[in-house]
């Protein structure tokens, strides 16, 4: 079998009959480590604006681009966006729904940011629907579905039919292209990948659709040769109308397919499992995976089910904690995720999911917002030595994010808020600043709060802030209590999430929940492509781990058998 290094001068041969290449990597065998050396092998044969590479998403696309790959910029990027730039940059029609929503009440959709769609970020939120979602935006995501699959419209449901024809009349009427007619549009409009350029690389395959899939291919036609990347046996997101077979289909030489074998992150014990447990799908790519040099555990849980998390389950995070271990709380459904959230709130445990940071449930210390709780009590410790090596004078900003949530009376003079609101934000806060801020009580009383230690600084404040403010602060300050304030700026060794949001994640420890939804239970009762659906949510699940996997105990019959 062709070793990865060996592509390019295997394409370059005379007999080289097929130029599609594809490299299969299972969990934690270093795909993004070996792509990135095959794009800067690439680059160094044919030059730096003769690569184009183009993954799944933005963040993926972002990764690549930090391994000092030495292609030009713009030649990394999600497929949707290089179309868009091929196409001119059309205007989006997800982005302008405006008129839709008037004049289609009952199938009003979601307005989408044009540029986080591009970027991939709104592409893998998940198959369950979302608080928030419209009628409409079910009906688009079934069209596109069945359109990324490239399903005749004869096949599709007449209620999608005549969804469909009402949305095309509008986006013509307008001058729009959806995301999905970006792929449609590129494949009939342009012969050739943005540039012409020698060699393609399409990073993480499996989470592409036909359609999609499609467009590379015939693109790669008119290339020395391209390399799609992939695992099979994750693929998760069923609801982009992603499939194996897309990435399987058609056949290519055996010469030209690569298996990565060796995991640098999955255990013995949960390889063991993992793979006992991936076996059950139909079709799949055979692969040779071994796992890496370490024991690890299993771990199967008895007690309580996810919406009743026990007390070893609090316990041994701790512990994980304490060792400097990472840790994740993973479940099919968001729903289930919420009684994990609440312990870990109510014992002041950080945590997040910095690979959907646009969930606000799951980044609750998020700092994006300005004027954040977590953000409001930085500022307040910013100049006390508890922050060691980051302690510094408080600037007008700082003053102004912790003085906003305060009652004014008996402790701001009047128009206090006003003024420090009026300074500039990087001028240093002095003494005598202070004293034309706050009145005399209040300023000796917080003066001496600060000469204590940081927990009498913060409970001076929180005497002090509005009472609409204080259930903001209760989280946050209960990880100050417990963990020190820098425990509020540093990255949470725990996160919590969907198995579909950590794909291409690792921790030291999993928790794993195994219970299924009433639909993800109909699906694994059913043989067939439903069944392995599931079971491959759950492979990808399994194999986020480093070092153990604890399965918690399942909450009713409607769970996966592992």
């Amino acid at each position: 079998m062709l070793q990865p290094d060996q592509i390019q001068e295997h394409a370059e041969r005379a007999d080289a009959e097929v130029r599609e290449y594809r490299i299969f990597g299972p969990p934690g065998t270093g795909k993004t480590t070996n792509l990135s050396r095959q794009v800067a092998r690439a680059a160094s044969r044919f030059g730096e604006n003769a690569v184009l590479v183009t993954s799944f998403s933005k963040a993926a696309a972002a990764e690549l681009a930090g391994r000092d790959m030495k292609i030009v910029p713009d030649r990394i990027g999600t497929l949707h966006s290089h179309c868009w730039h091929a196409l001119g940059g059309p205007e989006i029609a997800e982005a302008n729904v405006e008129e839709w929503n008037r004049d289609n009440p009952s199938l009003r959709i979601t307005a989408a940011k044009k540029q986080s769609k591009l970027d991939g970020e709104e592409s893998i939120v998940g198959d369950e629907p979302s608080s928030t979602e419209k009628d409409g935006d079910a009906w688009l995501q079934q069209l596109n579905r069945f359109r990324g699959m490239l399903m005749p419209p004869a096949g599709w449901p007449m209620a999608l039919r005549e969804f469909a024809a009402k949305w095309t009349v509008y986006k013509e009427s307008c001058g729009l292209l959806d995301f999905t007619d970006l792929i449609d549009k590129a494949m009939t409009d342009t012969w050739t990948a943005p540039g012409n350029p020698d060699v393609i690389f399409a990073d993480e395959a499996q989470d592409l659709n036909r359609m999609q899939l499609t467009l590379i291919r015939r693109w790669g036609e008119h290339a020395n040769y391209f390399i799609l990347t992939a695992d099979d046996d994750q693929t998760i997101y069923s609801w982009t109308g992603a499939t194996p077979e897309a990435v399987l289909d058609p056949p290519i030489p055996e010469a030209n397919v690569i298996v990565l074998k060796q995991s640098y992150r999955v255990p013995r014990a949960v390889h063991a499992l993992a793979d006992s447990l991936i076996r059950t799908v139909g079709r799949r790519q055979k692969k040779e995976y071994f796992p890496r040099d370490f024991d690890g555990s299993v771990q199967r849980l008895s007690g309580n089910g996810w919406s009743s998390p026990d007390y070893f389950i609090l316990k041994t995070t701790e512990e994980h904690i304490k060792r400097g271990q990472t840790v994740m709380f993973l479940a099919p459904c968001s729903y289930m995720l919420a009684p994990y959230i609440a312990v870990l709130r109510k014992a002041g445990i950080p945590f997040g999911n910095p690979y959907r940071r646009s969930n606000g449930a799951w980044n609750p210390l998020a700092n994006k917002q300005p004027g954040s709780s977590v953000n409001r009590l930085l500022a307040l410790l910013a100049a006390h030595p508890a922050m060691g090596a980051a302690a510094r004078q408080w600037t007008f900003g700082d003053v102004n994010l912790w003085c906003q949530w305060l009652s004014s009376q008996g402790v701001l003079k009047h128009g206090a808020k006003k003024q420090i609101s009026a300074t500039e934000e990087h001028l240093v806060a002095s003494i005598a600043d202070l004293d034309r801020i706050f009145e005399r009580s209040a300023l000796d009383s917080l003066l001496d709060a600060f000469e204590g230690d940081y927990m009498q600084l913060i409970d001076w404040w929180r005497q002090r802030v509005a009472p609409s403010h204080g259930d903001h602060l209760r989280y946050p300050l209960s990880i100050a209590k417990a963990r020190g304030p820098q425990a509020l700026a540093e990255e949470p060794q725990v996160t919590v999430g969907t198995i579909h949001s950590v794909k291409g994640g690792e921790a030291d420890a999993v928790f794993l929940v195994p219970d299924l939804s009433a639909a993800g239970d109909a699906a694994y009762r059913r043989d067939g492509p439903t069944k392995d659906s599931v079971v491959r949510l759950f492979y990808v699940g399994l194999t986020r781990a480093r070092e153990t996997v604890y399965i918690c105990a399942p909450e009713s019959a409607k769970a996966i058998r592992i």
